[in-house]
């Protein structure tokens, strides 16, 4: 009987993530001065993903100063459709130090009203951020000429 403990104990192995790599990329200097204003954050998602051809989920991580720690594409859908969770969006925000996010998605047909998925992803978002302390500033949707912001417009 002890043998076979022995023997089950040297086969079994538990794996642990040590460590979690992340890519570093370059992005413009404009962006160093961080998020100073709702325009200024709504013509950053647009720069980003405003003309691409498919949903795509973005998120913009926040420092205490509203200096931006990462900006990171969390999602990649079909032409009207993304779906996004919240522990994708909070872990890049966790991994990244971030106090704030700003989140981003963009409407291929260039018209920005909010569906009612997008009202249903924005409080999901918004309750995650609550329990996990870290603040949803605002939720834009963009295309490649203009953006929304849910707060501006009263739904955040």
């Amino acid at each position: 009987m002890l043998e076979q403990l022995n023997l089950l104990t040297e086969q079994e192995t538990i794996t642990e993530i040590v460590r979690v790599k992340q890519v570093v990329m370059e992005r413009p200097v404009a962006y160093a001065e961080g998020m100073t204003s709702t325009e200024r954050a709504g013509r950053l998602g647009m720069n980003e993903i405003g003309d691409e051809a498919q949903e795509v989920v973005l998120i913009l991580i926040l420092n205490t100063k509203n200096q931006i720690n990462a900006i990171h594409r969390v999602f990649t859908g079909s032409l009207n459709t993304s779906v996004a969770h919240p522990r994708e969006i909070f872990r890049s925000a966790i991994l990244n130090n971030g106090a704030r996010i700003i989140l981003y998605h963009n409407h291929p047909s260039s018209d920005l009203t909010p569906s009612e998925a997008d009202l249903n992803f924005t409080r999901r978002m918004k309750e995650a951020a609550n329990v996990l302390g870290i603040e949803l500033l605002d939720h834009f949707i963009v295309s490649d000429t203009k953006w929304l912001s849910f707060k501006e417009i009263g739904l955040l």
